[in-house]
């Protein structure tokens, strides 16, 4: 595969595996508000601890205190503080966090904001760990690795307004470190796997029991509707699932309320169900007193209400029936949670009945599909006379197509090469498209991996597109002639040499083995630049003395061992 990435001066091209998602930043102990903790070192190695742009070591442990809007720590006050290493954090309210890595901790208003910088495969387990303690069968955790990663990825930078991704409590997903060896096992096994909604990473919901129905997305979340998050009977969690009633006295749900913000009717003593979803559950409620008319109340607002107040075992999900029994109210209800997507319950049921994790997924979130790169694309295909276009958006096909069309005839005239294969165009609606599909970050314009180039939104590319498209078709005009054993110095250097770069070098100065191993070796943008322009200067003299056509030949059928023997060796190819 190669790539041809947004650096002016020169179009690098390297060779990449699968793609790197980036650290996620998570909030930890965000439900409680501590002005102190305490750090200690777990391990041999020192921790190391940066403030004020300075570093020290940390061998045993220190106190971090909030200092209104700094934090303090071995009589240090700064801004932001930040530790790297292997160690715990311990205060008297909430549970030791131990950490394998980066924490920042900040302040405001004297409560400490940490922050820890977590690998996502890595926070994916975490998660796991949370939602499940590892109590599940072996293929369900793997499902639900899949469903958390799918969910990470697509509402990353869910709290970007605050400065990290996910928080650690329900609201995001909870997590606990230190996962237990299973859970590690079921993630490990799914690395990088995620669900994918016509090219976008699934909204894949989750909960803990369906009550025997899961629910559909839109009857929760309008803007998150999806074919594949319906409402559809669920026979493996009926067998599993256990009913459960809950008594709730009337004064108790009025400070609920009112600790919610909500002015509900004086004297109110009567709970209706007046509008239920599809799957059942209540949508809406009334709060009424006698025969008055009472005022309406989504019953998510009441379970939310309830939950923060009463805790969240009172109404354990919204599909129930509701009685009046003296000034309590009877919820008789099913399942646990929003219901939407996995069920937890079922999913574990599956597994004991053999369900491999994919037949799992296929269940939950039907249509679906499961991949490390984007999945069911929504094309819109046409032919031009010597290449395949797909695009999403309709109006990109004449823009491209004709670009494309003079950048293909100038690669074919400039190279003087012919295609054996006929090119396919892949033209993304989106950056994060784009990035989901050729595992390339968003600087990189392009990518080609064998006879298919995929494209950023041209609206991105502006006037560069032609110039991208051309350095594409060329890439691809040499790889379709090169024999397999090829060097990729040669190869690479020929695309850069006849793209016409400015860039390349005046003398060679780095031997073909030195450039073939920064560019494998994907180091610095400088190196790598370095090296490119060394390949096309090598590439440069030998067309200067051999010629054109004897290039194009040795791609087809090898280098000469003398040619080879002299660049790898870094002697002077132009006497």
């Amino acid at each position: 595969m190669t790539r041809a990435i947004c650096i002016p001066a020169l179009l690098l091209l390297t060779s990449v595996s699968a793609a790197q998602q980036p650290d996620v930043r998570v909030h930890l102990l965000s439900r409680y508000r501590l002005s102190r903790v305490r750090v200690e070192a777990t391990k041999e190695t020192n921790v190391i601890l940066t403030a004020n742009s300075s570093q020290q070591n940390l061998s045993s442990e220190a106190t971090v205190r909030a200092r209104q809007n700094s934090v303090e720590i071995t009589g240090t006050t700064t801004p932001k503080l930040r530790l790297n290493g292997d160690f715990r954090i311990v205060s008297e309210n909430a549970r030791a966090q131990h950490i394998h890595g980066t924490l920042e901790i900040s302040a405001r208003d004297d409560v400490l904001c940490m922050i820890a910088v977590i690998p996502v495969e890595q926070y994916v387990a975490d998660v796991l760990e949370g939602e499940t303690a590892g109590d599940m069968p072996p293929e369900a955790l793997k499902t639900l690795a899949v469903a958390i990663r799918s969910y990470t990825t697509r509402f990353r930078e869910r709290h970007k307004e605050d400065g990290f991704d996910f928080c650690d409590s329900t609201h995001c997903q909870y997590l606990r470190l230190d996962p237990r060896p299973g859970v590690v096992a079921a993630v490990k096994q799914t690395a990088g796997e995620l669900l994918w909604d016509r090219g976008t990473p699934l909204a894949a919901y989750y909960h803990q029991d369906c009550g025997g129905r899961t629910e559909a997305a839109a009857a929760v979340w309008p803007d998150q509707a999806s074919p594949s998050l319906i409402s559809h009977d669920d026979p493996y969690c009926i067998r599993a699932a256990h009913a459960w009633r809950s008594k709730i006295a009337r004064s108790d749900l009025d400070r609920a309320l009112a600790a919610a913000g909500l002015h509900i009717p004086p004297g109110w003593n009567r709970i209706t169900v007046v509008e239920r979803t599809p799957s059942g559950r209540a949508l809406t409620l009334r709060l009424s007193a006698g025969a008055e008319q009472g005022m309406p109340l989504s019953a998510s607002t009441l379970r939310f209400a309830v939950g923060r107040n009463l805790g969240w075992s009172k109404l354990k999900s919204d599909l129930y029936e509701v009685a009046t029994e003296g000034d309590h109210f009877i919820f008789s209800g099913k399942g646990v949670g929003h219901g939407v997507g996995l069920c937890q319950t079922g999913a574990a049921e599956m597994a004991r009945q053999g369900k491999t994790y994919r037949e799992i997924l296929a269940f939950y979130y039907p249509g679906a599909a499961v991949g490390r790169s984007a999945q069911g694309i929504p094309w819109i295909i046409t032919h031009a006379d010597k290449f395949d276009l797909r695009v999403v958006n309709a109006s990109d096909s004449a823009t491209v197509r004709t670009v494309a069309n003079s950048a293909l005839e100038w690669a074919i005239e400039r190279s003087g090469l012919a295609f054996g294969t006929r090119p396919i165009i892949e033209v993304y609606p989106t950056v994060a498209m784009f990035r989901d599909a050729s595992g390339e970050p968003g600087w990189v314009a392009a990518s080609t991996r064998k006879e298919c180039i995929r494209l950023q939104p041209p609206s991105l590319l502006h006037d560069r597109l032609e110039s991208v498209l051309r350095h594409e078709f060329l890439h691809l005009l040499v790889e379709d002639n090169a024999k397999r054993d090829t060097p990729l110095w040669f190869r690479e250097g020929l695309v850069v040499y006849l793209g016409g770069d400015p860039s390349a070098a005046n003398e060679v100065s780095m031997s073909a083995d030195g450039i073939e191993r920064v560019i494998r070796s994907r180091r610095s943008d400088a190196e790598v630049r370095q090296a490119y322009a060394q390949a096309a200067a090598i590439v440069r003299d030998l067309d200067r003395e051999y010629g054109r056509e004897r290039l194009n030949q040795w791609l087809r059928s090898g280098i000469p061992n003398e040619i080879r023997t002299a660049a790898v060796r870094g002697h002077e190819i132009n006497h």
